[in-house]
């Protein structure tokens, strides 16, 4: 593994590494398939992941190992698929998308709550996460369960959220 995969690891949070099991190998597999879905986007989630590091980088983290495990497990190898083609297959299997969205945000809640002592709905967090509903509709339409969404607080849940990205002095 390249020193860059050992270095970045260091830096993530051990809590949520070890609760999702995630190794080098992971994290180098998480890159190229970053690479693979964002290439002619001009966004980089992978350099989100770097910069802030720590818990809020470990959440981006587990997001995506998620994703590819679920696609993995229903026969979908996306590290074989050029961007086209995975931005078709991810299309077609939005569920993994869901569900790596909620494992995201079960972990951005309890780090909150052990970090901080401030405990949101999982809604709550992905409407304060995400710059758009896209992912809040498609959260709260799945199947993955009923969840409550804590209109009142999505600004304090905000602040909550860039306090831990370290925006924030507070």
């Amino acid at each position: 593994m390249a020193k860059r995969h050992r270095d970045l690891l260091a830096q993530l949070e051990p809590v949520g590494l070890n609760r999702y099991q995630i190794t080098e190998s992971d994290v180098q597999t998480v890159e190229k398939y970053l690479s693979i879905i964002q290439r002619g986007l001009g966004e980089s989630t992978w350099q989100e992941l770097v910069d802030f590091g720590g818990p809020y980088g470990t959440s981006i983290l587990i997001h995506e190992i998620v994703e590819i495990r679920l696609l993995k497990a229903r026969g979908v190898h996306p590290l074989r698929q050029s961007t086209r083609a995975l931005r078709r297959l991810l299309a077609q299997h939005v569920e993994a998308h869901i569900i790596a969205i909620y494992e995201e945000h079960l972990y951005l809640q309890e780090v909150l709550n052990r970090l901080f002592g401030v405990t949101f709905e999982v809604a709550t967090l992905i409407k304060a996460n995400r710059g758009d509903d896209v992912d809040l509709q498609l959260f709260l339409e799945s199947d993955v369960g009923v969840y409550i969404m804590e209109e009142h607080r999505v600004d304090e849940a905000r602040q909550a959220l860039a306090r831990l990205k370290g925006e924030t002095a507070s």
